[in-house]
């Protein structure tokens, strides 16, 4: 999601120095990373749901609790949106969006339904590595279109401020590792978690400051700006000897599979947390509704929402200093000074 959607948005800001603009975001990724797992470590045991309320009272930490659900339920649905958009433009131009839609939310709901976040986990072991894998080959086949000179100059005219505002657009997205806080009981040792935490936000940080180099040496600034998808647009520019051509139907078969990972990630930690604060043991239960609620709300127009808008308007100005920055470092805060430290159990039973 980064490389597909934070790239042009950086571009526009920093124009040639996006890429810097994205290694800064990499930096601020793996410092709010830190915090949310050492937050989520120190109660283990606990999902965010059951630890606010431990740690700030029962009716302040179920707010917050479900403020933090209120987050996930929209950008479930925003995601899915701009799924089903990008679907319907460029594979199936005469199918309603809400078809689109309903195909995915139905996997979602399959999955979580049949093998929860086990199921969830072993199926991204099989799309993670070939998403990479992906985007390594088509890195190495867009060479040959790359003007290094549209890079230059670097820093003189963009600074520091434009610089350090575009690394927002990215870090922002990097801030979805908050979900942590919901997965930390399901992992067999959270004690050696940290590591893989920050990996994960490593490798993507270097493959998006890579992807804004290349757009930038293919399309320029200007263009590079203006191209909603970037990343798949380059893809789309590959062509040796009509030979090797329509990367983009591959690449997009990819991402299609790590998308239904993300959005299911976010369908268990939207049921399990609704369960959870409505005290309904069995959290399948609420599979249906979630799903049903999360899929409503994604058929909003594009045109009232914007396919980018939510995450310029709302998720960068709102959601990221407050719920990905602000309360996990007084979460944090509170935990040190009662030095609340439950002992991790080694898996919980979804």
């Amino acid at each position: 999601m980064s490389i597909w959607l934070t790239v042009s948005p950086s571009i526009e800001i920093a124009r040639q120095d996006a890429w810097i603009s994205l290694a800064v975001a990499g930096v601020i990724g793996l410092f709010v990373t830190l915090i949310l797992t050492r937050v989520s470590q120190r109660h283990a045991s606990l999902t965010l749901v059951e630890f606010a309320q431990k740690l700030l009272g029962k009716w302040i930490g179920k707010l917050i609790a479900g403020l933090y659900i209120a987050v996930w339920f929209s950008v479930s649905a925003d995601i899915l949106r701009i799924f089903s958009l990008f679907i319907k433009q460029f594979l199936f131009h005469d199918t309603p969006v809400w078809v689109i839609a309903m195909l995915m939310v139905a996997a979602m709901v399959y999955i979580n339904f049949a093998g929860g976040i086990e199921a969830i986990a072993r199926f991204s072991e099989l799309a993670g590595p070939s998403l990479l894998l992906g985007i390594m080959i088509t890195f190495a086949l867009n060479i040959s279109n790359l003007h290094p000179d549209l890079l230059l100059p670097i820093y003189a005219d963009s600074g520091a401020i434009p610089i350090l505002k575009g690394s927002l657009v990215n870090a922002s997205f990097l801030g979805e590792s908050m979900m942590i806080m919901m997965l930390t009981p399901f992992i067999a040792n959270s004690r050696k978690m940290l590591k893989p935490a920050l990996l994960a936000i490593c490798i993507p940080s270097m493959i998006a400051v890579v992807t804004a180099i290349m757009v930038i040496m293919t399309f320029g600034t200007n263009i590079g700006s203006t191209l909603i998808f970037p990343y798949f647009s380059m893809v789309r520019f590959i062509n040796y000897l009509e030979f090797i051509q329509n990367m983009d139907v591959w690449i997009m078969c990819i991402w299609i599979f790590s998308v239904f990972v993300k959005l299911s990630i976010y369908l268990f930690i939207n049921s399990y947390g609704t369960a959870q604060l409505l005290g309904v043991k069995n959290w399948r239960i609420m599979i249906g509704f979630v799903a049903a609620v999360i899929f409503a709300i994604s058929l909003v127009p594009a045109n009232v929402i914007g396919i980018l808008d939510f995450a310029k308007f709302v998720w960068i100005i709102y959601i990221f200093p407050i719920f990905i920055v602000g309360l996990p470092i007084i979460l944090l805060l509170v935990s040190l000074i009662r030095g609340q430290s439950p002992p991790a159990r080694e898996q919980q039973n979804s």
